[in-house]
C-alpha cells in the first residue's frame, strides 16, 4: 500500500499539468491590434487645431461636403504649416484612428500639397536635449482651463503661465482654485521642443505641489 501510494505521488509530480479546455475569462492571449486601412482623402483645409499646450497637432479639412479632422505629430507643425494653409488644397494619406478622449480622427502618415510631401517622421533626436526648468511662482488665477469636451479642469491660467495638473487634483480642490484666486506653486516649466509651433505663447508649468489658502498640497 505504502508502495502505491509514493508510486501515485511520484507519478503526479513527473506529469505535466493539463491545460482547461476552456480558458477562464481573462486567461485569453491577448489579441493583436486590428489592421488598419490606408487610405487617401483630399480636401480643403478650413482651420489648424491644437492641443491642450496650445501647440498646433492637426487641421480640420472639407472633404467630400463633411468635415475632418485630421491629426499629425506636434514635431511637425513648422513644417506642415509652411507646406499649407487656411483654404490650400492638400491631399492626406493616413487611417481612421479614434483619439485617447474618444474624438474620431484621420491620423496622418503622409501629406501633399503645391506639389511637395511631407511625410510622418519621427523626430531627430538632440545630441543635448532639452531641459526641464525648476520653477517657483506665484500669482492671481485669470481663468481655468477645461479640456476640449469643456467638461474636466486640465489647468490654471495664471497671467501668461498654464499651470497643469491632473484632473483629479482640481476635483479636489475645486472650491477654493476659482478666478482671482492667488495661489504659489512649483513645477517644471515645458521645454520648447523643435518643430513645434505654438498657436499661443505661454509659459506651460507641470505643477508639483500648490498653495491655496494658507495650505499646501503635493501634487
Amino acid at each position: 500500500m505504502v508502495f502505491l501510494i509514493t508510486a501515485a505521488v511520484a507519478n503526479a509530480q513527473t506529469q505535466p499539468p493539463v491545460p482547461p479546455a476552456n480558458p477562464h475569462p481573462g486567461m485569453e492571449r491577448p489579441r493583436p491590434d486590428a489592421l488598419r486601412e490606408i487610405t487617401t482623402i483630399t480636401g480643403t483645409i478650413s482651420k489648424m487645431t491644437v492641443n491642450d499646450d496650445f501647440i498646433y497637432d492637426g487641421f480640420d479639412i472639407a472633404s467630400n461636403g463633411e468635415s475632418v479632422s485630421v491629426k499629425f505629430p506636434p514635431h511637425l507643425g513648422s513644417q506642415i504649416s509652411a507646406l499649407a494653409k487656411q483654404g490650400s488644397q492638400i491631399s492626406v494619406k493616413g487611417f481612421a484612428d479614434v483619439t485617447p478622449t474618444g474624438e474620431k480622427a484621420f491620423r496622418m502618415s503622409s501629406v501633399t500639397a503645391n506639389g511637395k510631401t511631407i511625410e510622418d517622421t519621427p523626430p531627430a533626436v538632440l545630441q543635448t536635449p532639452p531641459q526641464e526648468v525648476s520653477v517657483t511662482k506665484s500669482g492671481t488665477i485669470t481663468d481655468l482651463q477645461k479640456n476640449k469636451q469643456g467638461d474636466t479642469v486640465v489647468g490654471l491660467f495664471v497671467d501668461n503661465t498654464i499651470v497643469k495638473m491632473p484632473p483629479h487634483i482640481y476635483q479636489q480642490l475645486g472650491q477654493t482654485l476659482t478666478k482671482g484666486t492667488k495661489i504659489s506653486f512649483t513645477g517644471f516649466q515645458k521645454p520648447a521642443n523643435s518643430g513645434e509651433v505654438a498657436e499661443k505663447k505661454f509659459n506651460i508649468i507641470h505643477a508639483r505641489t500648490i498653495s491655496v489658502n494658507g495650505k499646501e498640497y503635493s501634487l
